[in-house]
């Protein structure tokens, strides 16, 4: 591009731009526009990537379409709880694979069948010639216990097997075996049908085989076993049992006569190291206390996972708890319904802590035993604690609400908290126990009564044995959960969780059991990184903004030209090294000398500034002539700081903390020289007290001086500035002292809030450490922002007669006031994503405490030390990317509004 123009000396001048320069100027546009585009796009990327994996977090539940799968038999049942006749469905179970259902009768067999149209695939006489009265299945493993009535019923007196008269306790191991073989390894008639057949299950040999996505043979089938039994005293009504280390715990209850008795048995198992087999023995039976309290025979039996606990309950709503360890004694009786209302089911979730119990007007309760040192509130329930009890049964999760059809059967889940269950007119629900919300629900077709209900091993579908005028029979379907675990309340809410003594904010998502309950909430993440954030900020943005103004304005140019350089070095040091630094230095080293640590936050401060009122002291002509040092005399203050810091420590220890402050911190009530609050107060009341003193002093002292000193020498001017500065201290440490004694002498104690038990790892590191991280950055752009408000604009404000700090005020800082708030910001939004730091020095506890002497965890360590270890496509893994989805969202909107700020600061700035 050219253009001919004539300049004022009146001759022509002509103007050309090389191609070269044009290229790269439009090279240089369409780069910068492409990688501003990009970047948008690669933002919105990683934001709608987060989108895409958290969002099925949030799908429904649903149940697909039920289908009635086989005629179990003909006998029509009394009710759900009675003793079943002989013959009748006693318990069903369905393999992992969905493929066989069986069904365990009361007369000792087991009728297995193929699970799609109900074709029989065998049947085990597992106690011949026997009357079962009661079993118990664990959710998880083999093994079974079943009771049984051994008296004979036959006219002619002919005994059966078993002893006449009595009952007995069976120990059974009923599970599926299964093999996988290739096609060429199988019988020559099996390989033909599932060749003809291939998407079919054939029947074979008592189970089932069928062709496996990778085309091999599976092969499955039904084992049952009896390993041991005991012959007790009276038929047995109830049995329960539980799986302990040792061996079973199996806890049941007999009648003899109008008599009730309630007996207890450990099994001790011992491995074969010769066979590999596990032998069992039975103990002698132990009887526990009981006392009826229905009028009929009680109909619900659990025990809770350590087996401390039995738990007998009667359909008329009475409950009954005995606690057996050590010396065994009733802790509990009354109603757990309303007077007037019947219990229809009772049972036990994963891991027997929780108790969930339905009733005949359709509502659905569940709660567990909590310490009563831990719980004052109400139970929820009409039970009465009798003495020595030091438990109560606690009502805490409410799932359904009266007004539906009687609760007849609850099926927990063998992996998580869920529970479906069955109702008289045939309505099937899913529950999420941990949360109290209803997944989904479905109707069976004919609205037979719900005599059973289970969730299959692998939690993707449902059997449910029903009850008809014509029968019972058994349907399925299949189910996708969802995610019931990352729901609103389980993710922002307190939920009660078990064994809590009230609803909390956790996050816990694993453990060393299977019975594991998942904690994932998210607001202690949040509220860790708020944290780090503030502690680190208040540590670090004060540092840089006054490093940044103290080099703009009154720095020598030469030393600014080497400390700017070296404040930005700091920004390469890597975050790694400073949380190693912060983990294995810092912290053991401050533990040891906190006392002198606290004090050095109040030296150092007082030390600079008596150095800078002592520099005011000195003659005019001195102070000129020393000008280029007063930077470095500044300097020589810090050591002296530290040495005031390590001498006052202890004494500041024994003023305010009895000698100990981390035992003062640690106070439970106990020690008497550690029960005044004054010196806990005095921490956190002495910033706001210096806050209120320097306000108080600027509006009113500042005045009241400067009418005074109209004709005073600079010197006379100087010794009256350090007056008022001894008399500010003093009146700071005054009123500080005086707030925090009313406090504690009316009982407000900071400990177990502001302030509280010490941890090696905590806030007050971190916030050092990555206070000193972020220091670099706030530095470096506030002190450009500094540098280029304009010089003509300082020259009119010296010119007026302002001083430098009064032009540094007034004029400097409030026009780069844009440039200061995006400092802050990208400080903020640094300390915010910050990993290595505190994942390291932080403790990795996610606690919801502002002491700042415990530790916390972050959203993004959190993300960092658990999404290697989260199975994909799991709720855990989901819910760690939606935390870095929460992470993206909060430094979306703190820098939307650091922009909005900053753009109405520049605008403002423009005006001047």
């Amino acid at each position: 591009m050219s253009s001919d123009k004539t300049s004022f000396t009146g001759r022509s001048r002509v103007r050309k731009t090389r191609r070269a320069v044009t290229l790269f100027d439009r090279s240089a546009q369409m780069v910068i526009t492409v990688g501003g585009i990009g970047t948008i796009l690669a933002v919105l990327g990683v934001g709608l990537f987060l989108l895409v994996v958290v969002l099925p977090l949030f799908l429904p539940a649903s149940i697909g379409g039920v289908d009635e799968t086989v005629l179990v038999d003909e006998t029509v049942l009394t009710g759900t709880g009675d003793v079943a006749p002989s013959g009748a469905p006693l318990h069903l179970g369905v393999d992992e694979y969905q493929t066989l259902g069986w069904v365990l009768k009361t007369d000792g067999r087991i009728e297995v069948f193929r699970l799609a149209d109900g074709a029989p695939a065998n049947s085990i006489d597992l106690l011949p010639n026997a009357e079962l009265t009661s079993s118990s299945f664990l959710l998880q493993g083999s093994k079974a216990v079943l009771g049984l009535r051994t008296e004979s019923t036959d006219e002619a007196n002919v005994t059966t097997d078993f002893a006449v008269g009595g009952g007995r306790i069976v120990t059974a191991q009923i599970l599926f075996e299964s093999s996988i073989s290739n096609p060429e390894e199988a019988p020559a008639e099996l390989r033909s049908r599932l060749t003809a057949t291939p998407d079919e299950k054939v029947l074979w040999d008592g189970g089932v085989a069928e062709v496996t996505p990778k085309g091999q043979y599976r092969y499955q089938k039904l084992v049952a076993e009896v390993q041991a039994s005991i012959d007790v005293d009276g038929p047995v009504l109830l049995v329960r049992h539980v799986q302990r280390r040792s061996g079973p715990l199996i806890v049941y209850l007999t009648e003899a006569g109008d008599t009730q008795r309630l007996w207890a048995i450990s099994g001790r198992e011992r491995s074969n190291f010769l066979t590999g087999a596990t032998e069992l023995t039975l103990g002698e039976p132990t009887q526990l206390p009981y006392e009826a309290l229905g009028a009929s025979q009680p109909s619900y039996l659990e025990v809770t996972g350590t087996g401390a606990d039995v738990l007998v309950g009667w359909k008329s709503g009475e409950l009954l708890r005995v606690n057996r360890a050590n010396e065994p004694f009733l802790a509990e009786k009354g109603r757990l319904t309303p007077d007037g209302v019947q219990l229809t089911a009772m049972r036990f979730l994963l891991g027997s802590r929780t108790l969930l119990w339905g009733d005949e007007r359709g509502a659905i309760s569940g709660g567990f035993l909590i310490r009563l040192a831990d719980y004052d509130g109400p139970a929820g329930t009409e039970l009465e604690l009798q003495q020595n009890a030091t438990a109560r049964l606690v009502a805490t999760k409410f799932l359904a609400a009266p007004g539906g059809a009687a609760v007849t059967a609850l099926g927990p889940s063998a992996r998580s908290r869920l529970v479906v269950t069955g109702r008289a007119d045939g309505t099937v629900e899913l529950f999420s126990v941990t949360n109290e919300s209803e997944l989904t629900e479905v109707q069976l077709a004919d609205g037979r009564a719900v005599i059973d209900a289970m969730m299959t091993p692998k939690e993707d579908g449902i059997a449910v044995l029903a009850h008809g005028g014509d029968g019972s029979l058994v349907y399925r379907a299949d189910l996708d959960p969802g995610y019931p675990e990352a729901s609103w309340k389980g993710l922002f809410r307190p939920v009660w969780y078990e064994g809590y003594g009230e609803a909390r904010h956790i996050w816990q998502s694993s453990s060393g059991t299977d019975d594991f309950e998942p904690k994932l909430g998210l607001y202690p993440l949040i509220f860790g990184t708020l944290k780090a954030t503030f502690y680190s900020m208040l540590f670090g943005a004060p540092l840089a903004l006054l490093a940044a103004i103290f080099t703009s304005e009154f720095l020598n140019p030469r030393a600014k030209l080497v400390l700017k350089p070296s404040i930005e070095l700091m920004a390469s040091l890597p975050s790694v090294v400073l949380g190693f630094l912060a983990a294995l230095v810092f912290a053991p080293f401050v533990e040891d000398v906190l006392p002198a640590t606290l004090a050095l936050f109040l030296t150092l401060p007082l030390v600079f500034l008596a150095g800078a009122y002592t520099w005011q002291l000195l003659p005019i002509e001195t102070s000129l002539r020393l000008q280029r040092l007063r930077f470095t005399f500044i300097c020589l203050t810090l050591p002296l700081g530290f040495l005031l810091a390590w001498m006052l420590g202890p004494l500041f220890e024994g003023l305010f903390f009895s000698g100990d402050l981390k035992g003062w911190l640690a106070w439970n009530g106990t020690d008497e020289r550690f029960a005044s609050a004054t010196g806990g107060w005095m921490l956190l009341w002495l910033p706001l007290s210096a806050l209120v003193v320097i306000w108080a002093g600027s509006q009113f002292g500042a005045p009241w001086l400067r009418q005074r000193s109209a004709g005073w020498s600079r010197r006379q001017l100087a010794m009256a500035d350090a007056i008022r500065f001894a008399a500010g201290i003093v009146m700071i440490f005054a009123v500080a002292w005086v707030v925090s004694a009313v406090l504690s002498g009316t009982g407000f104690d900071p400990r177990g809030s502001y302030v509280d038990t010490y941890d090696q790892r905590n806030a007050l590191i971190v916030g050092f450490v990555m206070g000193f991280a972020i220091i670099p950055i706030i530095y470096t752009i506030s002190e450009d922002a500094l540098s280029t408000v304009p010089e003509h604009l300082r020259s009119a404000s010296l010119g007026a007669g302002a001083t430098p700090w009064q032009t540094a005020t007034r004029i400097v800082i409030p026009t780069a006031m844009s440039g200061l708030f995006s400092a802050l910001m990208i400080g903020l939004g640094r300390a915010v994503g910050e990993t290595m730091i505190v994942l390291m020095a932080a403790g990795n506890t996610p606690v919801l405490e502002w002491n700042i002497f415990e530790g916390f965890r972050t959203l993004s360590a959190n993300i960092a030390v658990e999404l290697p270890e989260a199975v994909v496509g799991s709720t855990h893994y989901r819910t760690l990317f939606l935390a870095a989805l929460v992470l993206f969202i909060m430094t979306f909107i703190v820098n939307t509004i650091a922009e909005v700020v900053r753009l109405r600061f520049r605008k403002r700035a423009y005006q001047l």
